[in-house]
């Protein structure tokens, strides 16, 4: 199982659980990472990073691209510990 993605998919999951919305942008943040691979028991010691990793630069996972997202993008307005699940 690769980290990232897997760890990207449940905490899309997490928050849809939780009542996200798929027709809005899904904010995210470090303790919803951090609860992610608590829950796949994995070990990421800079959770952080895996946002990173896909802002522009990856591909989202099938699992969050099929509902129209395309990107993570930090939220301006935060201390760069908040990501977005951006759709188009």
């Amino acid at each position: 199982m690769r980290k990232y993605p897997a760890t990207l998919i449940r905490v899309f999951e997490n928050k849809l659980e939780d009542g996200a919305d798929t027709d809005d942008n899904i904010t995210f943040d470090k303790a919803d990472l951090e609860r992610a691979t608590d829950d796949l028991d994995i070990d990421v010691r800079q959770v952080l990073e895996i946002p990173s990793a896909y802002s522009s630069t990856r591909s989202l996972p099938g699992e969050i691209t099929e509902h129209d997202y395309v990107d993570i993008v930090p939220n301006e307005s935060d201390d760069g510990e908040t990501y977005r699940f951006v759709k188009e």
